[in-house]
């Protein structure tokens, strides 16, 4: 029983070994030309607003995320004041 599993873990071992020899450059690469890509799309947007025409206008609005502005029954304000005589 326990050379099974030791002889399992050599086989699996050698087995991860070849193809990560084969996998892992291929991953690289891949995962290197999506970075390569991104940085490429990301210089071409900042370059386009950067060449922007004189005089052109361009009004770039966020979506509202902030929650109501309105206080409820139970909160107010607080003012400091002081008393006149």
């Amino acid at each position: 029983m326990f050379l099974k599993i030791i002889a399992f873990l050599i086989i699996f071992y050698y087995i991860f070994k070849i193809i990560g020899r084969f996998l892992f450059p291929f991953l690289l690469k891949k995962g290197v030309e999506n970075m390569q890509k991104k940085q490429e799309k990301d210089f071409e947007r900042f370059r386009e607003e950067a060449m922007k025409r004189e005089g052109e206008v361009r009004v770039e609005t966020k979506p509202n995320t902030k929650k109501s502005t309105k206080l409820e029954d139970t909160e107010g304000e607080y003012v400091d004041f002081e008393e006149i005589e």
